[in-house]
């Protein structure tokens, strides 16, 4: 396990805590009310799915383990519990903000202080252990250290988050901000000090995330995020009003045929009364059916009120910069607001591979010559409602004209208008028959009608679409795999605002509805390793036969001159 990085070492303590089999007090791990992100795992859900003894079964896991560089290493893959650290109780992720730069923390519980120190000395290539107080710590690799006391411990790691806002604002060449190891350990120390109202387990709705029986746990500081993503640019546009107090709490469950996500989204009080004055409507069933294909390979549907969208622009003070971006095309926010009526669908349906011929010029002046490539092939559709047709035959005359000379460089659209509704699309054939008002019953809207968005993406139109494209029968065994797999995307939220908070669920659904998702998941890696592999070993005894045979074919060198 010598010179083992930081960073997978981070990795591999994760996986340590899908081998647990008990609850622990999710209120006992110290996490600082500001922390950016929190990643959280239900460790007594998540091994009733998948046990240590199961990954330990699969090959990928057994290939591992045998190139793994050192007993340590494979003591640690024997058993978790090896490391010292109690798996059977809560660890966290999280993510701190400070200043100019930020840094990352995994905390968890000991279950063996001296099997701990022992793990980490080898981890660290025998990095001495220093003392502070009654705690002690071990620096890694300069980018960051393991720092434990009495029962708990954690992971400090450097995590330069101005290098993001250098990145946002264009200043590529800015070095990001960097602790020292000596400022990591203050951090780590303060971890062991949080409590009462610094705590973010005093925050109402992060003790309900907590209570929910997901087998994973995700907050995000929206606020605390942006801040890090622009620095002050926020600020000064008046962005960071929306975010004032906006978190969003997520949990993700492995169940039996899908693996589901649930979030809410809660608003501060500003925007909770823009949301309630200009609430978002229900997507209609008849929308999504006015789609002229019984080949849909995804669709995203929206229905959502101009004039709230015109009033959050207002809010965040964009509405002069917006304004007078649209008047250089002699436009204005009323005006879009007067044209939309805010149902919006946009469909991606017939998708195939296509062989295409490509003409390539002749080299010189001389004969082209006909190259065959296979392209992916798909018909797409963009439709919105309008609610003045005056005022929407305006907005697209002006786009029209502002695009000039460009509309040249785009793909041939069709597009209609009508005074209901505006289309346009690759196939003028389908533009017609939405405009017509054509109806096709489409198995998935009604799981898209209760909610005021939604996204569905049919992955099994997709693999199928990619079958002719396939090359060899490694490919052929990886598609046939994946078809048993994946079924479909849903994604949907909106609607009532409760609590101060809009609800939103996710789903990837598979085939199998009898075995649980993470179980799936870990059978489906093993084999697409498999056949990777053989492929792979195949490639490799081509390639050295191919080379015996140059060989042959080569003449035998000069024999040596005689010497006289």
């Amino acid at each position: 396990m010598k010179r083992l990085s930081f960073v997978l070492f981070m990795a591999l303590s994760g996986s340590l805590l899908i081998q647990s089999c008990k609850q622990g007090d999710k209120s006992n791990t110290p996490v600082p009310k500001d922390a950016v992100l929190v990643l959280h795992i239900n460790n007594t859900t998540l091994s009733s799915k998948l046990s240590w003894q199961e990954i330990k079964a699969s090959n990928w896991f057994k290939e591992l383990y045998s190139e793994a560089p050192d007993s340590m290493l494979r003591k640690l893959m024997d058993d978790p519990d090896n490391s010292g650290m109690d798996t059977k109780a809560d660890m966290v992720m999280f993510l701190k903000k400070v200043g100019q730069g930020g840094y990352m923390a995994f905390e968890g519980t000991l279950k063996d202080a001296a099997a701990f120190e022992t793990f980490n000395k080898k981890v660290t290539d025998g990095a001495a252990v220093s003392k502070d107080g009654d705690a002690s710590y071990i620096a890694i690799q300069k980018q960051g250290l393991v720092y434990w006391k009495g029962t708990h411990f954690v992971y400090i790691m450097d995590a330069p988050l101005g290098a993001m806002t250098n990145a946002m604002n264009g200043s590529y060449n800015s070095e990001p901000y960097k602790f020292s190891t000596d400022s990591l350990r203050q951090f780590a120390k303060a971890t062991f000090e949080i409590s009462g109202s610094n705590s973010l387990n005093s925050d109402d709705r992060f003790r309900a995330l907590l209570k929910d029986e997901g087998d994973v746990h995700f907050w995000v500081n929206n606020e605390e995020y942006l801040s890090a993503l622009s620095g002050d640019a926020l600020s000064v546009l008046k962005m960071g009003d929306i975010f004032k107090g906006y978190v969003t709490a997520s949990s993700i469950s492995f169940d039996n045929g899908k693996i589901s996500m649930k979030s809410k989204s809660y608003l501060n009080k500003q925007m909770a009364d823009l949301y309630k004055k200009y609430p978002s409507k229900k997507i209609s069933a008849d929308v999504i059916n006015r789609i002229p294909s019984q080949n849909v390979a995804g669709v995203l549907a929206i229905n959502y009120s101009p004039e709230g969208l015109k009033e959050i622009i207002k809010f965040t003070g964009l509405d002069g910069l917006a304004n007078g971006f649209l008047e250089k095309a002699h436009l204005s926010i009323d005006e879009f607001v007067k044209a939309n009526k805010g149902d919006l669908v946009l469909a991606v349906t017939d998708f195939e591979m296509k062989k295409k011929e490509v003409l390539i010029p002749g080299y010189d002046g001389g004969e082209p010559y006909k190259h065959y490539t296979t392209q992916p092939d798909v018909k797409v559709l963009f439709a919105t409602s309008v609610n003045d047709k005056a005022a929407f035959d305006k907005l697209i005359t002006t786009l029209s004209d502002q695009m000039g000379d460009q509309k040249g460089q785009m793909p041939e659209v069709t597009h209609q208008i009508d005074k209901n509704w505006f289309a346009a699309g690759n196939s003028a054939d389908q533009v017609t028959k939405f405009m017509s008002g054509t109806t096709v019953s489409h198995p998935f809207t009604s799981r898209l009608t209760d909610y005021s968005f939604g996204m569905y993406v049919d992955i099994q139109k997709i693999l199928t679409g990619f079958g002719s494209a396939l090359k060899d029968s490694s490919e052929d065994a990886a598609m046939t795999l994946s078809l048993k797999m994946w079924q479909d995307i849903l994604v949907a939220g909106g609607g009532e605002l409760k609590d101060g908070a809009i609800s939103s669920f996710g789903e990837i659904n598979l085939v199998d509805k009898s075995t649980n998702s993470l179980k799936q998941l870990n059978q489906y890696i093993d084999n697409m390793h498999a056949i990777f592999k053989r492929r792979h070993n195949s490639t490799v005894q081509v390639e050295d036969v191919i080379l015996e045979e140059v060989a042959k074919d080569e003449p035998a060198p000069p024999p040596p001159p005689r010497k006289k």
